[in-house]
């Protein structure tokens, strides 16, 4: 990144990522997952420097993208929650807040499921599952429990996917034509 670029950008970073932060936490109720969309916001203006260095309002730019950021993040959370929490269940999302609070709802059928996942996984890659997908914890903040990278914490995400794939092929992804 050139010095122009890069003061342009510090100097939106130091005026909107507090502001940001309050909208992202306010709509996501989590400071991590908040973190991590704003900074991805940031991450989109850098790679969009000539489109918003063009912009009359860089700051609507910047708050539009967070929107899109936020929207994106609550679909993939709620396919998440689909995909590894209700599989084959009739439990609700919303019904499902945390993994302390899922032991005392599940019926037989939901128990084995878990069980197949749990055995599937190594105990780490278990936390790290329960963590991202049941505590709706970001990947910044588990990478910080980890001791990795956000990166990292994502690979080990995509890692466990591939896991559950071969235990549970039938709810594997497929692209429609």
């Amino acid at each position: 990144m050139l010095t122009e670029q890069n003061q342009f950008i510090t100097e939106l970073y130091a005026e909107y990522f507090p502001k940001l932060m309050i909208y992202a936490t306010s709509v996501l109720n989590d400071t991590y997952r908040a973190q991590d969309v704003v900074q991805d916001t940031f991450h989109e203006a850098i790679r969009h420097y000539d489109i918003i260095a063009a912009r009359e309002n860089p700051g609507g730019w910047l708050m539009e993208t967070l929107k899109n950021k936020i929207r994106d993040s609550e679909r993939a959370r709620r396919r998440y929650m689909r995909r590894f929490l209700s599989l084959n269940t009739d439990i609700a999302e919303e019904a499902i807040p945390s993994s302390e609070a899922l032991d005392g709802h599940l019926e037989q059928d939901e128990t084995l499921v878990l069980q197949l996942v749990e055995e599937a996984l190594t105990p780490e890659e278990n936390k790290l599952l329960k963590r991202l997908v049941f505590d709706k914890a970001g990947h910044l903040q588990v990478a910080k429990e980890f001791g990795i990278t956000v990166y990292a914490s994502e690979k080990r995400l995509e890692r466990v996917r591939q896991k559950l794939y071969k235990v549970f092929p039938e709810r594997k992804y497929h692209k429609k034509k």
